[in-house]
């Protein structure tokens, strides 16, 4: 079966609509269509659901996409390897990402990236932690920037470590001379919680210190948090990092007791990364200084 028509498959899975596939793919609407009905004629299989609301795949089609999933991680680096040899170098990456680090890390180290390797192509696919784990284990993205999990599964690469704070909106009143906010004051507050199925080491470190804020509203949109913070709807504990844009319009000081989220590089396996993958990562590492020992991935 021709690989356009396993792209096709996997892009209409994923948007659930054969027309917004068409859009993005650059194919007409009744071409993604024959694509697809094609696909599930050669395999004897019901792929799609098809109502008013788009398309949905079935049970057997959600296992078979898994499975396209990595064919399709293969077909990438076999052409890869055959750039390689003949002395260019292409591909395409697909990177997960928090938010945080796509807006205050990822800018400036595509733009390098792209000068010196300008054939590659980047795609960013922003997510919280369950789901960028979901995707570096189902194939989704190659790898994905995210705070260091339990999860046994994967490889960590560590890169820096990024501090939680306690937020409040400009005006609050906090005296001067205190130099860090105790988790046990949010006790009864109003309160802006990060969705847990999001970001998990909010309500972990609330559970932790077995404090019981109001809560308000909870949001999986940081950006969204922080503007309830600015007009007045409670107060909300965030990463230094996802706050970096807006800490002139926010009060801010770092919770007592301290707590840090390791941020790095979470992937399935470095050595069956493709050369584009490879060259990304050690290219970043190269932006903050590191060095990297594959043995040391944990």
């Amino acid at each position: 079966m021709d690989i356009n028509t396993y792209k096709l498959f996997v892009a209409v899975a994923e948007t659930r609509s054969i027309s917004y596939t068409a859009e993005i793919m650059g194919y007409t609407q009744s071409g993604v269509s024959h694509s697809i009905k094609r696909m599930e004629k050669m395999l004897n299989i019901q792929l799609f659901v098809r109502d008013r609301y788009g398309v949905h795949l079935t049970p057997i089609g959600s296992e078979v996409l898994q499975h396209v999933r990595k064919l399709l991680a293969v077909n990438e680096q076999l052409d890869q390897f055959i750039y390689d040899i003949q002395g260019v170098e292409a591909g395409s990456l697909n990177i997960g990402t928090f938010s945080s680090v796509s807006v205050n890390w990822l800018p400036p180290i595509i733009n390098l990236f792209s000068k010196e390797h300008p054939n590659i192509t980047i795609n960013l696919k922003e997510g919280g932690t369950n789901n960028l784990n979901e995707w570096v284990l189902n194939g989704k993205v190659d790898f994905a920037f995210c705070n260091k999990d339990d999860n046994q599964h994967l490889q960590f690469i560590p890169i820096t470590s990024d501090e939680f704070l306690a937020i409040f909106p400009k005006d609050y009143p906090i005296p001067s001379d205190m130099e860090s906010y105790p988790i046990k004051s949010f006790e009864k507050m109003p309160f802006i919680l990060s969705e847990p199925t999001y970001d998990h080491n909010i309500p972990e470190i609330l559970n932790k210190e077995k404090v019981h804020p109001l809560i308000r509203f909870s949001s999986q949109d940081d950006y969204a948090i922080m503007s309830m913070v600015e007009n007045h709807l409670g107060t909300s504990i965030l990463p230094e990092l996802m706050i970096e844009q807006r800490k002139d319009y926010l009060k801010y000081l770092p919770l007592y007791p301290s707590y840090q989220r390791i941020l790095g590089i979470s992937l399935k396996s470095f050595y069956d990364l493709s050369p584009a993958a490879k060259s990304f990562i050690y290219f970043v590492l190269d932006y903050f200084n590191l060095s990297f020992d594959i043995d040391g991935a944990i």
